[in-house]
């Protein structure tokens, strides 16, 4: 009806109003959401990192930029997106690509990775762009490369060279004189060129000087330098080397005692607070750095706190729930802090004008619009970041920081100043001095008496002919330490000799002789000497800290030259080479003797002027082959002619093969032969249990006899119980003296133990001595005072203050290495030069050649033999009969020919026929005339000479097979039956 059909047409109506109504609601709701985008603008900016660097790095970076995104007081209409590629170290190839495609994505900055080479190309990019490229590298070029015009590069790294006045700033506070400095490359240098150039402006009447020293790595490590530096007495070490290497370098300088009392080490590193230091830190010496991340700020263990917590993934935060603390190395912070150098630049940028990004092609057509005026206002950024306060100068380089000293101690690296590049260096630890008028000092102005024993080089008789009294009789390196101490604490001492002549050593319970037991008695008040601190003697006595550190080694006879060996001409080659070589002697003259017989060209016409020859020879049978390839090893050739082009290819590769050989070895022997080989008979501890050639002993009734007595381990066992065994009256000696002695005496045939300082007094004066192995222990000499004393504490500071003060070390250096005939062995070690070779060194080559001429006499006897025994069955006669006339002919001496004896006979042609060959059959190739034929034997008549002195032959019986001779014409092959004997 009409009623339903306009209910219907009501009903659809009110259906498409709502659809219409819900589609302007979503319209409007997109609207809304396009214009809140539109409010927030997006920019975009790019981290390359290097493939397989420290992954903080990369989240530093997106932390920083979530960290800027969250603060709205800067870039409130923006939102920063972080855009990180990863390019493989040092390829500029992939670099580029990688750049030019975040500059067409559109980036408003790029912050360049570690690697030198990547960062200086991508430098080049992005200036043709003028885009901001922000690094935080180590960079010595940047002054010439971040300050030249129209460059768009900032580096945050604080400038090498204000960083190189910071250490020479250190160095003059400390009052350094005499430095070593360690350097890991070439790039090194420029980070301590403030240091170099000091030496320009020293004065002749100044004492600074500086040894500059690479660390070469080989397959000893570091070490051959280190070790260098050790035996040079040098204290005063700075280390310039990268974070990667720096513990390995100071545990190897550890291993070469290095690390030990009276060294001072500075470390360049600026993430040396990174590095574990407690293995370093109980071995006395003063290790100083400088940081620039001050990680007792909170702001600071926040960025640790998130950056570690974003390095654990989920299976470790469930282990572990707690975050592992950590140090913030320099380069991460760095990273942090130059995206928010970036924000306020760009927020100062965004608030005079509209910044907007835009895709770049890197062809160079176009620019970045906003590139330059950003750059401007980078230098500009003044805040304090991570690494401290940030401000560059009109190059973009950071000239202006502070970093904290840093100063190894018990509780790890202290903070002991700062530094900044106005005020310059400021330390916080100050020596405290006594106050006038205060407590006095118990040791001021008191005399003290000091038991000693003669023993160089720590007390010894002053050499004089005038007679002297007290203490002026005696000098030394105790006697020294005596008076340095005394300068300190300010007492008088009168030194004496000990009466038993003895170091002491406890003869019942309480009672002691020798030195300790004047002191226990109060005959003395202190004991300086070089007397060890043991347990059994730190339980009865005080005993001071060490004031010179040592162990127990092995006194030898220095390496003597070794025999010259009967065969040290075979020396240059190892036995593989000359193996291999005679193999490829043998193939060469196989392939020559079968390319010879396959070539065409090889075969030739004989020389005996026949017009038209029957037959064919070739020069280079297995014979001749032979020769010819030993003829070229030994450089004197052959009359073997190669004609073919194949043989000839062949014959020059193997000259170039002998060339290379003999020229090898030649050069080889001259360096065999001149060079002495030393014989070491023992290397370490360990080699001498093992032997009985070479005897052993020590001080009877010393600490070193003690320590392998007590010792537990199993060499050491063995060493007492041969020690104290059946010889022990003639291995173990009274004194040092007398092993010295017995070492020199022996020949080689005794070690003597005893500790290491002395041993290097030694060897720096007699010259047949030398220390074998390193230190079998670790122990120390100190001083002895009666326990209960107030003494014990004021002398330990007084070492101390003589070990920082490298006073001790100058001492040592005096006592082992200048007087009293210090250096002697260094001085016999100039000269140089080669030492003629005597008849030892070439007895093999003359051996060689008697026995080669031997051999040779031996195969003529044998051609003797078989020659006469061919000749006598030939001419009819006995063969002694034969080889009567063949000696007495020999034995005249002179003439070269004979006349031919014999009986006749008729049996030319008959009896020796050529090998014939059919002209159908013979190969379809032309035949190469020449006037030689060695397919003939040697003994071949010409002119009426003789042919051989043993048989007379036709002239056609000496057509051999061994020729591999072929005759024309002929249709049938006959074997030579009758031929020359010799050709079978």
């Amino acid at each position: 009806s009409l009623t339903e059909v306009a209910g219907d047409h009501g009903t659809h109506l009110t259906c498409s109003v709502m659809r219409m109504m819900s589609s302007m609601v979503v319209v409007l709701t997109m609207m809304a959401m396009a214009q809140t985008q539109n409010t927030i603008r997006k920019m975009t900016i790019a981290a390359i990192f290097d493939e397989g660097g420290d992954r903080k790095h990369e989240l530093a970076f997106r932390h920083a930029v979530q960290a800027v995104n969250r603060n709205r007081d800067i870039l409130s209409g923006v939102s920063l997106h972080a855009e990180t590629v990863q390019i493989p170290e040092d390829d500029s190839f992939t670099a580029e690509r990688k750049t030019c495609h975040l500059l067409e994505k559109g980036v408003v900055a790029i912050f360049g990775p570690i690697s030198k080479s990547s960062s200086e190309h991508i430098r080049s990019i992005t200036d043709s762009m003028e885009i901001p490229f922000i690094e935080t590298r180590w960079n010595y070029r940047s002054q010439k490369v971040i300050g030249s015009a129209g460059g768009y590069a900032f580096n945050l790294h604080p400038d090498i060279t204000t960083l190189g006045t910071a250490y020479l700033d250190l160095m003059e506070a400390y009052q350094w004189k005499t430095i070593t400095i360690l350097y890991q490359d070439n790039d090194s240098l420029m980070t301590i060129q403030q240091i170099l150039k000091k030496t320009a402006t020293v004065g002749p009447m100044d004492q600074f000087r500086l040894v500059v020293k690479q660390l070469v790595h080989n397959e000893n490590g570091y070490r051959d330098v280190l070790k260098e530096i050790f035996l040079s007495e040098s204290n005063l070490i700075v280390l310039e080397c990268e974070k990667k290497i720096l513990q390995e370098v100071l545990r190897q300088c550890q291993q070469v005692g290095l690390i030990s009392q009276g060294y001072h080490f500075l470390l360049t590193s600026l993430d040396a607070h990174t590095i574990n230091l407690d293995n370093f830190k109980y071995g006395g010496t003063n290790i100083t750095a400088f940081r620039m991340i001050n990680v007792e700020k909170p702001e600071v263990q926040n960025v640790i706190y998130n950056i570690v917590e974003s390095m654990l993934d989920q299976e470790l935060r469930t282990t572990n729930s707690n975050i592992p603390g950590g140090n913030l190395d320099t380069t991460t912070a760095l990273i942090y802090d130059s995206v928010h150098a970036f924000a306020l630049a760009l927020h100062e940028l965004s608030a005079v004008q509209q910044v907007h990004q835009r895709p770049l092609d890197c062809s160079g057509q176009t620019a970045w619009v906003h590139g330059n005026s950003l750059v401007n206002y980078m230098k500009m950024v003044e805040f304090v970041g991570l690494s401290g306060p940030i401000k560059f100068d009109t190059s973009g380089l950071r000239t202006q920081f502070e970093m904290d000293l840093m100063e190894l101690q018990m509780g790890g690296l202290t903070k002991v100043g700062s530094w900044n590049s106005l005020d310059h260096l400021s330390l916080s630890r100050v020596e405290k001095k006594s106050k006038e008028g205060g407590t006095p000092d118990p040791m001021a102005n008191k005399t003290f008496v000091i038991t000693a024993i003669l023993n160089p080089p720590y007390t010894m008789l002053v050499e004089s002919h005038k007679k002297l009294t007290g203490n002026a009789r005696f000098e030394g390196f105790a006697i020294d330490l005596a008076k340095e101490l005394s300068l300190v604490l300010g007492f008088n001492f009168t030194f004496k000799l000990v009466d038993d002549n003895k170091y002491g050593s406890e003869i019942s319970p309480g009672n002691w002789n020798g030195m300790l037991g004047e002191v226990m008695d109060g005959v003395a008040d202190f004991c300086i000497a070089d007397i060890s601190i043991t347990s059994s003697r730190a339980s009865a006595f005080a005993f001071t800290m060490p004031w010179l550190n040592l162990g127990i080694s092995i006194l030898y006879t220095k390496p003597r030259a070794a025999a010259p060996s009967l065969l040290a001409f075979l020396d240059p080659f190892t036995t593989d080479v000359y193996i291999c070589t005679l193999l490829m002697f043998v193939l060469v003259t196989l392939i020559i003797y079968v390319l010879a017989r396959f070539s065409p060209n090889q075969w030739e016409e004989p020389d005996n002027c026949i017009k038209d020859p029957e037959e064919y020879t070739n020069q280079y049978n297995f014979l001749n082959s032979f020769w010819f390839v030993l003829g070229a090893l030994m450089q004197q050739g052959s009359d073997v002619e190669p004609l073919s082009l194949c043989v000839r290819f062949a014959g020059g590769v193997w000259f170039f093969f002998a060339l290379i050989m003999i020229a090898s070895y030649t050069a080889n022997l001259a360096a065999f032969l001149t060079v002495e080989t030393l014989e070491t008979p023992i290397k370490s501890v360990e080699d001498l249990p093992g032997q009985d050639e070479i005897w052993y002993g020590a001080m009877e009734g010393g600490s070193t006899a003690g320590f392998f007595e007590n010792s537990n381990n199993d060499v050491y066992q063995k060493i007492w119980q041969f020690m104290s065994g059946v010889h022990q009256a003639e291995v173990m000696l009274e004194g040092n003296i007398e092993g010295v002695e017995k070492v020199e005496e022996s020949n080689g045939k005794y070690a003597f133990f005893m500790e290491s300082a002395s041993i290097q007094y030694l060897v720096e004066r007699r010259c047949k001595l030398s220390q074998v192995g390193g230190l079998l222990d670790s122990k120390g000499y100190g001083i002895a005072t009666r326990q209960g004393t107030p003494y014990k504490t004021l002398l330990d500071n007084a070492i101390l203050k003589l070990l920082e003060g490298g006073t001790l070390h100058r001492l040592k250096v005096r006592w082992w290495k200048q007087k009293r005939g210090g250096g002697a062995c260094d001085a016999k070690g100039g000269g140089g030069g080669v030492s003629p070779l005597g008849l030892a060194n070439v007895a093999g080559v003359f051996l060689v050649t008697m026995i080669g001429c031997a051999v040779a006499s031996v195969f003529a006897f044998l051609e003797f033999l078989y020659g006469t025994k061919q000749s006598a069955k030939d001419c009819g006669v006995t063969w002694a009969e034969e080889m009567r006339t063949e000696l007495k002919f020999i034995f005249q001496c002179h003439g070269n020919t004979r006349e031919l004896r014999g009986r006749d006979s008729d049996s030319d042609s008959s009896n020796s026929h050529s090998s014939q060959v059919s002209l159908e059959e013979s190969p379809p190739y032309a035949r190469r005339k020449s006037n030689h034929s060695q397919g003939e034997l040697p003994f071949k008549i010409r002119l009426g000479m003789v042919e051989s002195p043993y048989s007379k032959k036709s002239e056609s019986s000496h057509k051999s097979t061994d020729s591999k001779s072929t005759k024309l014409g002929s249709e049938d092959e006959e074997q030579n039956q009758n031929g020359n004997p010799f050709d079978e």
